[in-house]
């Protein structure tokens, strides 16, 4: 990337602010040294990275890479046999106790949400025996601790023993020799202790003279009595510092021996610090990820200049393979530069792997190069004018176009600020316009500032470019910063003139000398931001409008849910009585069939059996709701025999032909009921056939009632307690809809076969019963169809 344009865009000042995210200098030498990319597969690689430490600092914000440091050169030294000092081994252990504890955090991340994470945490080396060795080493002050070796442990006892008994020895003598004493202290000269001995009582202290004072007052004498207590303790010291300079030599080498894997560790922990700087500067700017392509499509959605502070206006800007020449008008100081300079830097910033301060859905291209020309670059020294200074920088970025055409790969984006400016009006405006037609021919991505009125016809007119504007506020006299993509500038400066208060014969003069183009074109940009105030007007209103109209739907669709749930609580009020009304009519058909039995033929029980079939026909309807429904069953021609099913039409109901009697009535077993009717009120209808075996479990047809199985299985019980097993089966397979069941009793004695077969054939809620077909137990089990 063309470095002139990453500082001209200011690239570089965005990093140095990356780089205060940043734990350790290895971490910051990342920020600081990152440039765009312009891979579009990198790129996208890079913010990949970004995204997963963004999720990591929002799960644990304190993650990061406390205590590490860069000890490569700790490293290198180490490596080539040098002995490191206790001080220099510190920050070795804090780096690899950063290393541990880092690999430990990625690990336990999850693997789909931070794969790249993760894999840096795996390949992280740790070296946990290093780490014990180097903490019985030294501790944080980078003092040798007295576990680095058991000979250390010895010689440190023993140095301070002796060290104790020479400090009393001494002290002793100080109070013998009081007034020979310059002062009753023990002091030290040459790491040998001794008293200050007053010059004149020399003679009265037997020792060694080892300094005196500047006077020649005071003699520092080591008296004869512990000079060999002195050397004891100069020597045991002697000891210790071989034994230390031992042990520093030995943890070097193994330091050394892995100097190799901790920069790889090192490497690492900088990788991830860059990481989770770049996520932090995210989350501190406000920034967000945006979307990549290789098509020069740049759509940027209330974007920000990262280096501006303050109240900042947001811009949105659009650039596309429809409109790629994008010409800026408007005053000066308006904001022209800086949306010029958000485009660049943001676009370098996405290249970099950095989230940008711009708003969701935003999406930036990735380009091969980058050229911008910004600024007044006029030189002195080399007799450049501004003029001269800019056209020299657009030679050069023509020259860098023309190298990426023809490499035949990635796009170039192209910034430039007040082109054509610097020179005669005429001639600049002809030039600029030249310009733009060369990079409009080779569909150069092209963003350029101007104040000539001649760019915003040219750009109104060409193909492919589109003009912009800075706004300006006439009522204060100040930029809005705004920028209008569609809409050429208007310069203003006759309109500021009249609002300042100048005379109006010379505003008119001014417009004479503007010439008939020049004020046909202030009216047509005037006409133009009276259209565009007017739309944002109307969009302001329909906006409104949509809000109401959502607010009314989300008011129905509350409304709605109420309502619902009203008609809910109704129906189940309406199925809970259902239910009752059903269990009431099945109650009194039992009460009623029972005494229709224990009743001799009669009056009575002919209209025991009307009640009977009036309850049957009341329950008709709610049992047809809860069975499923099926194809009627047509009715067989010819007159009925004994032995043949037969349907009574006057009950609606069907059952077996016991017998014929000559006097035209027959007997007809219908459920629990046995019943004489007339032959003519029969007609023949299919045998009923053998209920076929249903899923285990049959889902309730009546709410509330819980799943009846079909088979019943009573083998192995006493009489009693298979009937009452039984009386409560069949009274809720009723109220679920159940068409029958299967009963297993085993064959055994035959005694609780005969039970239930006895019970069931007299139940009011068993219409027949017969037993199964061999295939599902034969004479072991019993096939019922229920009434309803």
């Amino acid at each position: 990337m063309h470095d002139k344009s990453l500082q001209v865009l200011e690239l570089p000042r965005v990093l140095a602010q990356v780089a205060r995210e940043t734990g350790f200098s290895v971490g910051r030498e990342r920020v600081l040294g990152l440039e765009p990319t312009p891979d579009i597969g990198e790129a996208r690689e890079r913010l990949a990275c970004t995204r997963e430490a963004v999720r990591l600092l929002e799960r644990q914000p304190r993650a990061g890479v406390g205590g590490a440091h860069d000890v490569r050169p700790q490293l290198h030294r180490a490596a080539r046999g040098g002995d490191l000092a206790a001080a220099e081994l510190v920050p070795v252990l804090a780096t690899l106790r950063a290393a541990v504890a880092v690999a430990r955090l990625l690990g336990e991340l999850d693997e789909d949400a931070f794969p790249r994470l993760r894999a840096l945490g795996a390949g992280m080396p740790t070296h946990p025996d290093l780490v014990r060795r180097l903490e019985q080493t030294v501790n944080e002050e980078g003092e040798l601790l007295d576990t680095a070796s058991p000979r250390l442990r010895r010689l440190r006892g023993e140095v301070r023993a002796a060290h104790q008994r020479l400090v009393e020895r001494v002290r002793a003598l100080a109070g013998e020799l009081g007034p020979a004493l310059q002062e009753p202290i023990v002091t030290t000269r040459g790491e040998r202790y001794v008293l200050p001995v007053r010059a004149e009582f020399r003679g009265r202290v037997r020792g060694i003279v080892h300094d005196q004072s500047a006077s020649g007052a005071t003699l520092y004498v080591e008296p004869l009595e512990v000079v060999e207590l002195n050397n004891r303790l100069r020597e045991l010291q002697s000891q210790e510092r071989e034994e230390v300079e031992r042990i520093l030599g030995e943890v070097s080498r193994e330091v050394g021996q892995a100097a190799e894997s901790i920069a790889r560790a090192v490497e690492a922990l900088g990788e991830l610090d860059l990481q989770l700087a770049k996520a932090r500067y995210a989350r501190l700017a406000g920034c967000r990820e945006p979307t990549l392509n290789d098509r020069g499509r740049i759509v940027l959605d209330r974007a920000r200049h990262p280096l501006l502070s303050g109240h900042v206006v947001p811009i949105d800007f659009r650039l596309d393979q429809d409109a790629f020449v994008v010409v800026i008008t408007g005053p000066n100081t308006g904001g022209k530069t800086v949306a010029l300079k958000t485009v660049g830097l943001l676009t370098l910033m996405a290249q970099s792997g950095l989230y940008v301060p711009a708003g969701d859905g935003s999406e930036l291209a990735v380009f091969e190069e980058v050229y911008a020309d910004i600024g007044d670059e006029q030189s002195i020294e080399q007799s450049l004018s501004t003029f001269s200074s800019h056209l020299t920088r657009i030679i050069e970025i023509l020259r860098g176009v023309e190298v990426v055409r023809r490499r035949g790969k990635g796009q170039t984006l192209v910034l430039l600020d007040e082109l054509g400016a610097g020179t005669d009006p005429d001639e600049g405006s002809a030039l600029a316009r030249s310009i733009l037609t060369y990079l409009l021919d080779r569909r150069v991505p092209t963003v350029a500032t101007t104040h000539y009125s001649e760019l915003k016809a040219f750009a109104h007119e060409q193909e492919g470019a589109v003009n912009a504007s800075v706004t300006f506020d006439l009522e204060t006299l100040s930029p809005t910063y705004r920028l209008e993509i569609g809409l050429p500038g208007r310069s203003n400066a006759l309109a500021i003139a009249e609002r300042l208060g100048l005379d109006p014969r010379i505003l008119r003069g001014a417009r004479r000398y503007l010439g008939t183009a020049g004020v046909r074109m202030e009216g047509l940009l005037e006409g133009l931001e009276a259209e565009r105030v007017a739309a944002e007007e109307e969009r302001r209103r329909l906006s409104l409008e949509v809000a109401e109209v959502e607010r009314r739907r989300v008011a129905l669709e509350e409304e709605y849910r109420r309502l619902e749930a009203e008609r809910e609580a109704i129906l189940e009020e309406a199925r809970a009585q259902a239910r009752a009304r059903v269990q009431e009519v099945l109650d009194e058909l039992a009460r009623v069939q029972a005494r229709a039995r224990s009743l001799p033929s009669g009056e009575e029980v002919d209209a025991l059996r009307r009640r009977a079939r009036g309850l049957a026909d009341r329950l008709a309807p709610a049992a047809g709701r809860r069975r499923r429904s099926g194809p009627t069953v047509p009715a067989l021609g010819g007159p009925p025999d004994v032995g043949d099913t037969v349907r009574v039409r006057s009950l609606g109901h069907t059952g077996e032909v016991l017998s014929l009697s000559p006097d035209g009535r027959a007997e007809v077993q219908m459920g629990a009921l046995r019943l004489r009717v007339e032959v003519a009120d029969l007609e023949r209808a299919p045998a009923r056939p053998v209920p076929e075996p249903a899923p285990a479990v049959i889902r309730p047809r009546l709410e509330g009632r819980p799943a009846v199985p079909y088979q019943i299985d009573v083998r192995g019980r006493r009489v009693e307690e298979a009937l009452l097993e039984l009386e409560s089966r069949l009274n809720d397979a009723v109220l679920t809809g159940m068409p029958g069941l299967r009963i297993v009793h085993g064959k055994g004695t035959g005694a609780l076969r005969a039970a239930v077969r006895e019970h069931l054939a007299r139940h009011p809620l068993v219409e027949s019963c017969q037993p199964a077909p061999p295939e599902e137990g034969g004479d072991g089990a019993t096939v019922i169809r229920l009434v309803g």
